[in-house]
């Protein structure tokens, strides 16, 4: 049957352009609330619909919420017959660190995920007590707050308090936070996002995959001072929502990867360098919902738990289990400020408590190139006596595959985009090279160079790799035509002004994608195309990276 391609809009580009890339989910009643005292009257209402004598109300936590101003926030206003929070009923501080160091280091280096669950937190004594104790209470309300509270006693109303990984970790970085049941907001930055990475967050997550699916409202308070609430209900419409059509993601920012100063809390600068952009890192950023006129804020590991194979693929599934094996990292280098070398170790795969499989891969794509810009590779026989680097003069458009086994990093005078295929915490820091150790050799054999703009043409396509992340770069000047093949689509403008992506059969909005914004197309939506919005002279290029999950 041939079906006639519904007819496209106008547009004009200024004014659908979105300084923060939210989703818009129609709703028929409110469904969010901003602020303590508009979160409490809600609360209130949905107790009070409870047919029971006695209410539990239990606010499951996510790492990162702070635990002591929220707490306090809900039991003034709640004003429960009886309440606890679910440290009181964890295991003793020394005991928890011992069980976390046996598990996961071999020597001072984190080599293993631990494997806990947040049950494997608690006391038994302890908790056999307060449940006795909330059996024994025959009506009112009873508040159970903290990472765990969902395990303490079934809840009347559960509220699941959630956390990007972003937010999380400026708060370990200040000391506003201790890991989960430790005792040491005051440790370095390192051990503590160690400890999260590798234990707390694999716990957390564990526990979210079941509560996403059946908890009565999301608290949403990465920005402690303005908390907002959402019905389970409306979260998960968007979540559905966002896997039928392409998505972006809320970008940030990250100074301190340019701060090279001894283990500390808190920033040592008062205006760092703006130098890193992550617009597409899974661990870390997160949606945005429009909920009528309220913004709320949802990491996108929910996406990748609630929907794992409409969002990523039924085939990235079974290969990397419920994780997406690829990281767009922006990187704007300065002519006066060296970066640590990395290197990706030659290893198999780590495996980690959810099944989810990384291994690190690491690749550039230079965006914009001043006279003299460079990577720099060294040589790994010299390592780690010295470091003897040698130079890659690059331009714009170059590709650079980074091998196994070979410390990198990027140099001075370029706008690159770093992909990568696992997070750096899997790469080893080196400390940088001496002067008078440099050699100006050219690894030529690991670039992959444009041929010259003159003898491009509209519709060519070249592949810039094929390791773990199918990467090609297409050339086009008016339409161009994909299907996700049941795989997760990632892409980037990368020549051009702005494209408007479009579904053939009219299943999701016109959407606009400018330069340098990553955005992704699940799995789910199948056929797509992608048109200029510029002179239809003008020869664009487009990055899109695939999972590679066959032989």
């Amino acid at each position: 049957m041939h079906c006639e391609s519904p007819e496209r809009p106008k547009f004009n580009t200024y004014a659908m352009y979105q300084h923060l890339p939210y989703i818009e989910i129609p709703t028929e009643f409110q469904s969010s609330w901003e602020g303590w005292d508009a979160i409490y009257q809600e609360l209130q209402k949905a107790a009070g619909r409870v047919a029971k004598p006695k209410v539990v109300v239990a606010v499951e936590c996510y790492h990162g919420t702070l635990d002591d101003a929220n707490f306090q926030e809900l039991k003034r206003r709640l004003q429960p017959n009886a309440s606890c929070r679910t440290s009181y009923l964890f295991q003793e501080c020394d005991v928890l660190q011992g069980i976390i160091r046996r598990r996961m280091y071999a020597g001072d280096k984190p080599t293993h995920f631990t494997g806990m669950a947040i049950s494997d937190y608690f006391d038994p004594q302890k908790l056999l007590a307060i449940q006795h104790s909330i059996n024994s209470i025959e009506e009112g309300v009873v508040l159970i707050y903290g990472t765990g509270a969902s395990l303490v006693w079934e809840a009347d109303l559960l509220i699941y308090a959630d956390m990007s990984h972003w937010e999380t970790q400026q708060r370990l970085r200040r000391g506003d936070i201790s890991n989960i049941g430790l005792n040491n907001a005051k440790a370095p930055f390192e051990q503590k996002y160690e400890i999260a990475f590798f234990n707390d967050w694999q716990a957390c997550n564990q526990l979210k995959r079941e509560l996403l699916h059946r908890c009565d409202y999301f608290l949403e308070t990465n920005n402690w001072a303005k908390p907002k609430l959402a019905s389970g209900t409306i979260v998960r419409r968007g979540l559905e929502q966002a896997t039928h059509q392409p998505i972006k993601m809320a970008p940030f920012f990250d100074p301190e990867l340019w701060e090279h100063l001894p283990a500390h809390n808190g920033h040592s600068k008062k205006n760092p360098p703006l130098e890193w952009w992550f617009s597409c890192v899974p661990e870390e950023d997160n949606l945005l919902f429009r909920f009528g006129n309220l913004l709320f804020e949802a990491p996108l590991l929910n996406l990748v738990f609630y929907k794992p194979q409409s969002f990523l693929g039924q085939e990235v599934v079974r290969t990397f289990g419920t994780y997406l094996p690829v990281r767009f990292n922006f990187i704007d280098t300065t002519e006066n400020q060296d970066t640590d070398f990395q290197l990706n170790p030659i290893t198999h795969e780590i495996v980690d408590s959810l099944g989810c499989r990384y291994r690190q891969a690491t690749g550039y794509y230079l965006l914009r190139a001043q006279p003299g810009a460079k990577l720099e590779l060294a040589d790994p026989e010299q390592h780690p006596q010295t470091l003897k680097v040698k130079e890659l003069g690059l331009q714009q458009h170059d590709f650079v595959q980074i091998p196994p086994g070979i410390p990198y990093r990027a140099g001075k005078k370029l706008t690159a985009l770093q992909i990568s295929t696992a997070p750096q915490i899997f790469s080893v820091k080196l400390p940088p090279a001496p002067a008078e150790e440099r050699l100006a050799t050219a690894f030529s054999e690991i670039i992959r160079h444009p041929e010259s703009p003159a003898t491009l043409a509209s519709g060519q396509e070249d592949i810039l790799s094929r390791d773990i992340i199918m990467l090609a770069r297409h050339w086009f000047s008016q339409e161009i035509g994909f299907q996700t093949d049941g795989a997760i689509n990632i892409l980037l403008l990368v020549s051009g002004q702005s494209v408007v992506v479009e579904s053939p059969a009219g299943l999701f909005k016109p959407f606009l994608a400018r330069y340098g914004e990553t955005f992704i197309i699940p799995a789910e939506v199948g056929a797509y195309r992608i048109r200029s919005l510029g002179k239809e002279s003008q020869l664009l290029a487009m990055l899109r990276a695939t999972v590679v999950t066959g032989p």
